[in-house]
């Protein structure tokens, strides 16, 4: 699926399979408050994810995620043709809603660390640069 925002520069193509979410919610949020935007509204801004290793994956963050219930939702992760883990920091709702309404793709992000990530995905979410500009 195709983002509505697509005034920033790298945004492509994935594959939905290739992406692993780092987080999981059990409230449904994704049923009740994502799914009805984009069935209404369409996508409104690409996803993003950044890359990591299984190492990584593995040891530091499952430190911080593995005694979650929810660990088993996110875990194991997919490991891409390139050895990396396209890790899907921010979006795992919508990431479930376009999976649920069949799409394979969708436009994305791709981050050189969290960081950036996290003020991207912040600055979409507080400015709303596709309905504030």
């Amino acid at each position: 699926m195709e983002s509505l925002y697509q005034d920033y520069p790298d945004i492509h193509v994935v594959e939905l399979e290739n992406l692993s979410p780092m987080s999981w919610h059990d409230d449904q949020r994704w049923f009740w408050r994502d799914l009805p935007k984009i069935q209404d509204h369409g996508l409104w801004y690409p996803l993003l994810y950044y890359k990591v290793t299984l190492e990584w994956w593995n040891n530091k963050f499952a430190s911080w995620k593995g005694a979650y219930e929810s660990w088993d939702k996110i875990n194991p992760p997919v490991v891409n043709k390139d050895d990396k883990i396209w890790a899907l920091k921010m979006g795992t709702n919508r990431l479930t809603a376009l999976k649920f309404l069949g799409y394979n793709t969708c436009d994305a992000i791709c981050f050189d660390n969290s960081d950036d990530l996290i003020k991207t995905g912040v600055y979409f979410r507080e400015e709303d640069p596709l309905h504030n500009e």
